[in-house]
C-alpha cells in the first residue's frame, strides 16, 4: 500500500506509482489528485529571438515572442519592491541626496538626523572616540623600534664568539653577520647583530664607547647594509668608483654575475 496515499489520500506519482491505492482506506482513487504538480515553464530562447522553434509542439519550453512581452510590458514579480519603499543610500549614509525630488527612493528625516549626527562625531575632536579609532591613533603615533644594531671599530683579530660574549648581557642574539676577508679570514672591522626585542637593542646602544680588544666601539641602532659599506671601503682605498666597477666578478664569457642577497641587514 502507498504510504503517502494512506496518510493524506494523495500521491504525487499518480498511476505510475509502484504501490497500490486501495479504496478501503476511505479515499476514492478516482477523485484523488494523483498528478505531479507542474513546474513553471521556462521560455524557449530560440523562439524568443527568432520567432520560431525547430522542435515545434515537442519543445518542452514555453513559446513567448518578443512582441508579446513588449505589448504586455513584462510581468513584474510580486517579490520585487517599489523603489519608493526602499531607503535612499546617500540619504541614509550622508544625510543628503543630489536628486532630491527626482530621486525614486524614500527620504526619511529620522535617517537623515542619524547620518548627520555620525558625521558630527567624526569631525568633533572633543567627542569621545570609538575603540577602533583609538587603536588607529595608537598605531599612527607608535614609532617603529629597531631590532638590530650596527657595530663599527672592531679590531681585525676579533672573533664572533668574543663579540657574542661582549653582547651576552643585552639579550639573546637571533643572528650575527660578521663579514671577513676572503684571504686571511679576519674581521673587516664592522658587524651587524639582530636581537629578539627592542629592549635588548637599548641595552646594546648603552655600550657605545666601550672597549673590546683595546678598541673603542661605536654602536648604532639600525640594520647593517653590507653592500653600501663595502662599496664605501673600496672608494676609500682606491679613490674612484670606476675601479670598483672593474672589480665586479664576471662569468666565464664576461657576463655579470649576481651576488646572492643577504636578508636581515
Amino acid at each position: 500500500v502507498c504510504y503517502l496515499f494512506a496518510r493524506t489520500g494523495k500521491c504525487p506519482y499518480g498511476p505510475s506509482c509502484k504501490f497500490n491505492h486501495p479504496s478501503s482506506l476511505g479515499f476514492d482513487p478516482n477523485n484523488v489528485q494523483c498528478t505531479v504538480a507542474s513546474k513553471k515553464k521556462r521560455k524557449c530562447l530560440t523562439f524568443y529571438a527568432k520567432g520560431k522553434c525547430p522542435k515545434g509542439d515537442n519543445c518542452p519550453y514555453e513559446h513567448i515572442s518578443k512582441k508579446a512581452t513588449a505589448e504586455t510590458g513584462g510581468q513584474k514579480d510580486s517579490k520585487t519592491k517599489d523603489p519608493s519603499e526602499k531607503d535612499c543610500i546617500n540619504w541614509k549614509s550622508k544625510g543628503k541626496c543630489r536628486k532630491l525630488a527626482t530621486c525614486p527612493y524614500r527620504h526619511d528625516p529620522k535617517l537623515q538626523e542619524l547620518a548627520l549626527s555620525k558625521r558630527k562625531r567624526k569631525n568633533d575632536a572633543s567627542a569621545p572616540k570609538s575603540r577602533t579609532q583609538e587603536k588607529k591613533d595608537k598605531l599612527a603615533t607608535k614609532e617603529s623600534q629597531p631590532l638590530s644594531i650596527r657595530i663599527f671599530g672592531l679590531a681585525y683579530d676579533t672573533t664572533p664568539t668574543e663579540l657574542r660574549k661582549f653582547l651576552h648581557e643585552c639579550g639573546p642574539i637571533v643572528e650575527l653577520t660578521f663579514p671577513t676577508f676572503e684571504d686571511s679570514g679576519r674581521s673587516k672591522g664592522f658587524a651587524g647583530v639582530l636581537f629578539q626585542s627592542p629592549k635588548a637593542v637599548e641595552k646594546a646602544v648603552e655600550l657605545d664607547g666601550k672597549e673590546l680588544r683595546e678598541r673603542w666601539l661605536s654602536i648604532q641602532p639600525g640594520k647593517m647594509y653590507l653592500k653600501q659599506w663595502e662599496k664605501n671601503l673600496l672608494v676609500q682605498q682606491d679613490g674612484d668608483e670606476e675601479t670598483i666597477k672593474a672589480e665586479v666578478p664576471a662569468g666565464e664569457f664576461g657576463q655579470k654575475v649576481k651576488r646572492r642577497k643577504k636578508h636581515g641587514f
